[in-house]
């Protein structure tokens, strides 16, 4: 079990990213769900008018919108504050520590991969940004 299965930390998120007027401006004429899926954890977000209206550490039988998805390696990465969300979620290699030959230079994979609707994730990735951050000050 991951860091994201824990419901005291799933309600610390969602009510941080509620208080977030960041979040709140760019998800505000979003009407949809993102699922974060670290390992076999899940949390299901309900993101309406730039609030999580409602939330469950399970997929929910209406599907999602997107989902963010990736190893928990990349997520504590992320918490930590060793990378950067747009180092692992856009594509392209950034991180050469596993890689001192920099034989992988231009390989264009993510840690932490989107899947779904692209055109909606696309158009809330300042929203994402401001998620993958809040969501880094509450595990903190």
């Amino acid at each position: 079990m991951s860091f994201l299965s824990d419901p005291a930390l799933q309600q610390r998120f969602v009510e941080a990213l509620n208080a977030n007027p960041r979040f709140a401006t760019q998800a505000r004429a979003f009407d949809g769900a993102v699922q974060l899926e670290v390992d076999a954890d899940c949390l299901w977000l309900k993101i309406y008018k730039g609030q999580v209206i409602d939330h469950q550490p399970a997929p929910s039988i209406f599907g999602y919108t997107f989902k963010l998805r990736g190893a928990e390696a990349a997520w504590r990465d992320l918490l930590s504050g060793k990378r950067l969300w747009a180092d692992l979620t856009f594509p392209g290699k950034r991180d050469f520590s596993d890689d001192p030959g920099l034989t992988r230079v231009g390989e264009l994979s993510v840690a932490i991969a989107t899947e779904g609707n692209l055109l909606e994730a696309g158009r809330l990735t300042e929203a994402m940004f401001e998620l993958a951050y809040t969501l880094r000050q509450v595990a903190a």
